[in-house]
C-alpha cells in the first residue's frame, strides 16, 4: 500500500532531485523586503529562478510578488510539459490544489457576512436530513458505528479551521469522525465538502456558479475556474514526477470541490491574496477573524478561517500549501506589511525551493511554515538518491544509498523510499520499483508496509507465487509492527486478506486448468 508517512498525517511525503548548488538562504533570517528597489529585486528573481528550477528539476514555474499591497511583478518560467516543450507564460493554468481551501474560505465568510451562514451553529441544521445522507454522509444517520452526536456538534468555523475531526479522505462507511470537534486540529479536506454541500443547499446553486459569482468576477480572475474547460487543453501546464517525467495528460475536473478543483496563474491568485491585504470584498473586521488563530496546531503555527497562520521573527503571516503531488505550491504573506508570494508549479519537486523562493522574494524568518510541512529542500543530501536512480541506476543508486544512510540515517524514511518506488512503479519501470521496494524491506524490516508494497509490485510483474509470499508476511508482521498507525494497519490488513484471497484463487484456478 502505498503509505503516506509524513510529520502529520495529512501531508504526502516529497522528494525532489539534487544537483550540489552554492549558498543557500532557506535557514536564513533576512528583513522583509519592504521598501526595496523593485527593479533590482525583480532583475535579481529573473536570474536566480531559472537556477532554482534547473537544480530542482522543475519544469515550469509561475510566480507573482506583492510589496505595498500591489503585484509589483509576475512571470511564468521553464516549459509546461517536458514532452512538447512549450514555454510557461504569464497566463498559463496551474492547478492550485489545496491553495483552493483558503479562496472558498473567503466565499463562506461573505455568506457569514450576509447572515446567510452562521459560523457556530450547527451546519447539520441548514439542510434537511435527506440532503445530507445523499449529499454527503452516503448513508443513514443511524448507521452502526456513526457517531451523530459529534457530527451535531461540527460548525463552519470547525470546518474552516480543521478542527471538525471529519478525515481528509478514505474510507467512508460509516464516515469516520476521528476526535470530538472543536477539540484539535487535524487537516480535512472532507470538512470542506461538507460545507460545500451546506452551501450549495443554502444557495440553490453549484459551487462552480458560487464561486464564479462571489469570488472569482468580483477580483477579475479572468484566468481561473473552479473546473475544467476546453480552452485549458492549450493553456495548461501538465504536472510532473520526481524525476520529470509525465504522461501529459490534465486532471479535467467537471464538479467543483471547496477543497482543491481551482484551476489559476499566479497573478490571478495574487488578486485574491491582495483581496487578504487590503480587506477587499470583505469588511476589515471579517479579515481579521480569518487571520485570527482558531486552533493551535504547533509551537507558533497555528490555523485561521481557511489559512495557515504563523508567528515568525519578521511577524505574522499567514499561508497555504497547495500540493497534488505532480502540482505543488505554495503562498505567504504578511498583512501588516502587505507583501507577500505566490508560486505555482507543475512539479512533485516545486515546494523543495520553497524556502529558498519565500527569502529571494519577500525575505522573512525561518518561515516556520515550510519548515512545519517537512518537505525535502532541493539540495538536501538525501536527494542524490532519487537522482543517482535517473542517470546511473538502480544499482549504483543502491550502494549510493548504502553510504547515505550510513552518515544520515534519518534522510531517508520509509516513506521516502516507499514513494519511488510507486513513481517507479506507475511509470511502469516494474523491475526497478522491485529493487527499490526490496531496499525498503531490507532497510525497515519491522514494517508491514513494506512487505506490502513488494507483493503489490510483483502483482504487477505477474508473479503470484511472490505476491502471494509477501502478502501473508504483510499479515504476519502487521500485529508486530508498533510505529504505524493503527487505522492504517487496518486498512493494511483488508487490502492484504483481499489481494491474497483473489490471488490463491487464481492460483487454484490456473492450476486446474495446467
Amino acid at each position: 500500500m502505498k503509505k503516506v508517512i509524513t510529520k502529520n498525517t495529512f501531508i504526502i511525503v516529497m522528494i525532489c532531485l539534487l544537483i550540489p548548488v552554492g549558498q543557500n538562504l532557506a535557514q536564513e533570517s533576512v528583513p522583509l523586503k519592504t521598501g526595496v528597489d523593485k527593479k533590482a529585486l525583480i532583475s535579481e528573481l529573473e536570474e536566480i529562478i531559472p537556477q532554482l528550477m534547473k537544480k530542482a528539476e522543475i519544469p515550469g514555474l509561475s510566480i507573482a510578488v506583492i510589496i505595498d499591497g500591489k503585484i509589483i511583478w509576475s512571470r511564468g518560467f521553464g516549459i509546461k510539459n517536458t514532452k512538447t516543450g512549450e514555454s510557461v507564460t504569464d497566463d498559463t493554468i496551474f492547478e492550485a490544489a489545496s491553495l483552493t481551501k483558503p479562496f472558498f474560505a473567503y466565499a463562506a465568510m461573505k455568506l457569514v457576512e450576509k447572515g446567510e451562514l452562521d459560523l457556530d451553529t450547527p451546519l447539520i441544521k441548514y439542510a434537511p436530513q435527506s440532503y445530507l445522507e445523499k449529499k454527503y454522509i452516503r448513508h443513514p444517520v443511524d448507521l452502526t458505528g456513526f457517531r451523530k452526536d459529534w457530527f451535531e456538534k461540527i460548525t463552519a468555523r470547525m470546518v474552516l479551521s480543521h478542527s471538525s475531526g471529519l478525515p481528509h479522505g478514505g474510507p467512508r462507511k460509516p464516515l469516520p469522525i476521528l476526535f470530538e470537534p472543536g477539540q484539535k486540529y487535524r487537516y480535512s479536506a472532507d470538512g470542506y465538502m461538507y460545507l460545500q454541500r451546506i452551501i450549495e443547499h443554502l444557495k440553490g446553486d453549484s459551487l462552480r456558479e458560487i464561486m464564479r459569482k462571489l469570488v472569482i468576477e468580483p477580483l477579475k480572475m479572468k484566468n481561473s475556474s473552479m473546473v475544467w474547460q476546453e480552452k485549458y487543453e492549450t493553456q495548461s501546464a501538465v504536472g510532473h514526477d520526481i524525476f520529470s517525467e509525465t504522461t501529459g495528460r490534465f486532471r479535467k475536473r467537471k464538479r467543483a470541490h471547496a477543497a482543491a478543483s481551482l484551476y489559476t496563474t499566479a497573478y490571478d491568485y495574487a488578486r485574491f491574496v491582495i483581496a487578504m491585504l487590503n480587506d477587499i470584498g470583505l469588511k476589515k473586521e471579517t479579515v481579521k477573524q480569518m487571520l485570527t488563530p482558531q486552533i493551535d496546531v504547533e509551537k507558533d503555527v497555528f490555523w485561521g478561517l481557511g489559512f495557515g497562520l504563523e508567528h515568525t521573527d519578521s511577524g505574522d503571516a499567514f499561508w497555504q500549501w497547495g500540493d497534488y503531488v505532480i502540482f505543488r505550491n505554495y503562498i505567504v504573506a504578511y498583512k501588516k506589511q502587505k507583501i507577500g508570494v505566490v508560486y505555482l508549479t507543475n512539479s512533485n519537486n516545486g515546494l523543495s525551493i520553497g524556502p529558498e523562493i519565500v527569502k529571494r522574494a519577500i525575505g522573512g524568518g525561518k518561515e516556520l511554515a515550510l519548515a512545519y510541512l517537512d518537505y525535502a529542500l532541493y539540495d538536501s543530501p538525501s536527494m542524490v538518491f532519487v537522482r543517482t536512480i535517473k542517470n546511473k541506476g538502480i544499482e549504483e543508486a543502491v550502494k549510493l544509498f548504502h553510504e547515505l544512510r550510513k552518515e544520515n540515517p534519518d534522510d531517508l524514511s520509509e516513506g521516502s523510499i516507499n514513494s519511488v518506488g510507486y513513481t517507479l512503479l506507475n511509470s511502469r519501470r516494474i523491475p526497478e520499483a522491485i529493487e527499490i521496494f526490496k531496499l525498503n524491506v531490507e532497510t525497515f524490516p519491522n514494517s508491514a508496509n513494506v512487505y506490502d508494497s513488494l507483493a503489490e509490485a510483483y502483482v504487477r510483474k505477474g508473479d503470484s507465487e511472490l505476491a502471494i509470499k509477501y502478502y501473508k508476511k504483510t499479515l504476519e508482521m502487521i500485529p508486530k509492527d508498533t510505529k504505524a498507525d493503527k487505522a492504517f494497519l487496518e486498512r493494511l490488513k483488508k487490502g492484504a486478506l483481499e489481494n491474497l484471497k483473489k490471488l490463491e484463487k487464481k492460483e487454484k484456478q490456473y492450476q486446474r486448468g495446467a
